[in-house]
């Protein structure tokens, strides 16, 4: 049986070599020498050892660690970015620290102060919006390259999203051109691109001369299917919604107001013998693959993620430390028509 060495120094005087050259070589092993490189890989057969991975990143100059925080691991949106942003962060030569703050305020904070306490080279950051700590933000915005990612906070911070303006404004005119002016089920207020789903909505609306039908959302968790389902619930409860055409802020909520409309044995999709059309927004991987597929407008999780890495990488290099100039990048959606509506 190898024998079990504890920590770097140990590994070290097992090899015979120093400690600055094992660390080398941990942290890059084509930059020691071949024979050097030799020695270690055949001690790392003969003794179990391997070496911290957050301790070796505290000691980095550079570090190659790109932290990231989001509201939920299992929202589909940040599911999604999360995969696509490992992967170019790992085909760039680096590694990432995921935390999720759950959709809590106090839990956000403990993700920062987490994130502060670790020697990462950048982070990547989904706020909760006005529920956010600014003042800490700003604070790590002046120690790490930071940014901001889907939600925003005031402040002169690098930011990116989609642009869900442009995107709410694509699927009204389209239902308003295919069919019944669609009324709105709005998101919760739990980031800022719930008011930029909604500004998008009534702009598009008013600007088809139709007055905006906005059902607003009481809720302030991120369930959003219960949601849709309860809204819609409540909706057939009282006689219906307001119109025969239903957009929900979300592909989420509008999986909601799909069950409940299949409770009350009403049929929904794009035919004028349906009784409700449905429309998201989002474009979930699931969204294909429900019944009716859902009418919806997608976001680019592919091109936002490479995005976002491309512009950490950028500032990691180039302005470790510094707080960022407030550049924001905003990505079309693209309207998605299926069968819902």
């Amino acid at each position: 049986m190898s024998k079990k060495l504890r920590n770097m120094e140990e590994f070290s005087a097992a090899t015979g070599l120093s400690r600055p050259t094992v660390s080398k070589y941990f942290n890059d092993p084509q930059s020691v020498r071949a024979s050097t490189r030799a020695k270690i890989e055949q001690a790392l057969e003969r003794f179990d050892y391997r070496p911290s991975f957050l301790a070796t990143n505290q000691n980095r100059r550079n570090p190659k660690t790109v932290g990231i925080v989001v509201p939920y691991f299992t929202d589909p949106f940040y599911a999604e970015i999360i995969r696509h942003i490992e992967n170019s962060c790992r085909d760039a030569g680096h590694r990432t620290l995921v935390q999720s703050s759950h959709g809590d305020a106090e839990t956000e904070i403990e993700c920062i102060e987490m994130m502060r306490s670790l020697n990462i080279g950048g982070l990547i950051l989904s706020p909760l919006g006005a529920a956010s700590d600014a003042v800490l933000i700003r604070k790590l915005g002046r120690e790490v390259p930071l940014l901001l990612f889907d939600s925003y906070v005031e402040g002169s911070f690098s930011f990116l999203s989609s642009d869900h303006v442009q995107g709410m404004r694509l699927i009204t005119e389209y239902l308003c051109e295919s069919g019944s002016p669609p009324c709105f089920i709005a998101m919760p207020k739990v980031n800022s691109t719930a008011a930029e789903r909604l500004e998008g909505y009534n702009r598009a609306m008013c600007a088809k001369g139709q007055q905006p039908m906005v059902i607003e959302n009481p809720y302030s968790d991120w369930n959003f299917e219960r949601q849709g389902r309860d809204i819609a619930r409540d909706r057939f409860a009282q006689g219906g919604f307001p119109s025969t055409t239903v957009l929900c802020a979300s592909d989420r909520c509008a999986f909601g107001v799909i069950a409940a409309a299949s409770e009350r044995g009403l049929t929904v999709g794009a035919s004028s013998e349906s009784d409700l059309r449905v429309a998201g927004n989002d474009n979930y991987p699931i969204s294909e693959f429900i019944n009716p597929s859902l009418t919806t407008v997608a976001q680019d999780y592919e091109k936002l993620s490479q995005k976002a890495v491309e512009i950490i990488l950028d500032r990691m290099e180039r302005e470790v430390g510094a707080e960022f100039s407030g550049s924001q990048t905003r990505l079309p959606l693209r309207l998605i028509r299926r069968a819902s509506a």
